[in-house]
């Protein structure tokens, strides 16, 4: 019986680790990894990718008679990617800097842009030197950051130095007031006031911290392709077509003409929402019924399985499930290992609630009285029949309320997955947000969170009625 349980334990594991290799084939497409959120260099838009980055590659590679296909990635993981061979490249407004030259090799250059300081118009800030006790807000982990950090005494001389996720709300700051200055890729803020028709509320110090280059990584050990790309890549940026490009994505700022009278914010976040059901229903369906059958294990195993069970538990609910994600994907190919996307966002998420679930089963069963289990063998009643219709359905209503708790937390949970570039909810909402300059998705998507938890949270009132009101029968 006990093998019978491990083997079957095994099975449900092995199912959700699909070992896939990577085949290097020739006619295999090129993959680019991109944040699938960052405008106007790469973003999705009604399932298609959009962007100047993304029509600059379709003229790159139509003149090196190379297909390729784009991959979304979570761009804090850039490089691990391309270290793991999941990506060939990294093309999404990536800028030139000393520390990521020494990790990647660089195309040439093809794009400049000025890093700028932006005030409000009417602010009196004219120079560096007026900023001096003032509050002033940049992107985190940015080449505008790191330009700034160049330059410590002016740092020294802030008020405060903010940082914040996304050019967006970073923008914000400068908008509600709560921060004096803002320093921006000028790319970047071109494209977001085209979008809001809000750049003739702003202007630029004639003061900067100087230029950024923007250019496309690739791996050190792939330089002779990097040669061949380059030419491709210098012809495209002689030609017309280049212009072309440019001038369609980026405006000079101070126009106040909206570049979108209505946009339609419902239908790529119901798009995401498909992906986080989803993930949602696999990951309960399969999290559960798995719990239960540990914790059952533990009870009734051998000691050295008690052991594995506890040291399982100890890992998988003593650490980070976004931790875990990563560890599963990203360290998985060091030891020749590949899964896939969907197949290791699967297998951590069950993995990981079936601990905390195990652990809830498991404090269930030990308040059912040994008595019932001694009163089974006494009526000659065998196991499984014991515990289908005498223990399953006192620990249903025992452990409910827990349960409901974990299913309530797998509803957020969920939004984890974009580490590993896949599209969800949160994802999605992020991606409008960047693309519009506008916060307004942040506000569905926590509206259609709240309804998705407020209907999660009617049938488990619903199911614990009716467990409970079984017991009074």
């Amino acid at each position: 019986m006990m093998r019978k349980f491990g083997l079957m334990v095994l099975a449900l594991f092995m199912i959700f680790l699909p070992v896939v290799s990577k085949a290097q084939e020739v006619d295999e497409p090129l993959i680019i990894g991109l944040d699938s959120t960052f405008a106007p260099y790469g973003y999705l838009e009604d399932g298609e990718y959009k962007g100047f980055d993304v029509e600059l590659a379709a003229e790159v590679f139509k003149k090196m008679d190379l297909d390729y296909k784009f991959q979304p990635i979570d761009w804090g993981m850039k490089e691990a990617e391309l270290d793991n061979k999941n990506i060939d490249m990294i093309w999404n407004g990536y800028s030139v800097t000393p520390e990521r030259e020494k990790l990647v090799a660089f195309s040439k250059p093809y794009l400049q842009g000025r890093i700028g300081i932006l005030v409000k118009k009417d602010s009196p800030i004219q120079t560096k030197a007026d900023l001096k006790g003032k509050t002033v807000a940049t992107q985190e982990g940015s080449s505008q950051l790191e330009e700034m950090m160049k330059e410590p005494e002016f740092i020294n001389s802030l008020g405060e130095l903010v940082t914040l996720a996304s050019f967006n709300e970073v923008l914000s700051e400068l908008e509600t007031g709560r921060a004096d200055a803002i320093v921006i890729a000028e790319t970047v803020t071109r494209y977001y006031f085209t979008q809001n028709g809000q750049g003739d509320q702003y202007r630029l110090l004639e003061e900067d911290f100087g230029h950024s280059d923007t250019a496309v990584g690739f791996r050190k050990s792939d330089q002779a392709f990097v040669d061949k790309f380059d030419q491709a890549l210098v012809e495209v940026m002689e030609s017309p077509k280049y212009d072309e490009i440019y001038n369609r994505w980026f405006a000079e700022i101070g126009s106040n003409e909206p570049a979108q009278e209505s946009i339609d914010y419902w239908s790529p976040l119901l798009k995401g929402l498909k992906t986080t059901l989803f993930f949602f229903f696999v990951v309960l369906v399969i999290s559960i019924p798995l719990g239960l059958i540990l914790a059952l294990l533990e009870q009734n195993g051998p000691g050295w399985f008690k052991a594995l069970i506890q040291v399982y538990v100890y890992i998988f609910r003593g650490s980070p499930l976004l931790l875990q994600l990563m560890i599963i994907y990203f360290g998985l190919p060091l030891v020749g290992l590949t899964p896939g996307r969907i197949e290791s966002a699967l297998f951590t998420m069950i993995i990981n609630y079936a601990a905390y679930l195990l652990e809830i089963f498991r404090g269930g069963l030990n308040t059912i009285p040994l008595g019932q289990y001694e009163a089974l063998k006494v009526l000659s009643i065998d196991r499984w029949t014991g515990l289908r219709k005498v223990i399953l359905p006192q620990l249903w209503r025992i452990v409910m309320p827990s349960v409901g708790n974990e299913v309530i937390s797998l509803v957020k949970d969920t939004s984890l997955v974009y580490i590993l570039g896949l599209d969800e909810l949160l994802k999605a909402g992020r991606t409008l947000a960047n693309q519009y300059a506008s916060l307004l998705p942040y506000i569905y998507v926590g509206i259609i969170y709240l309804i998705f938890t407020g209907v999660v949270t009617l049938v488990l009132k619903a199911i614990e009625k009716k467990l409970y009101f079984q017991e009074g029968e």
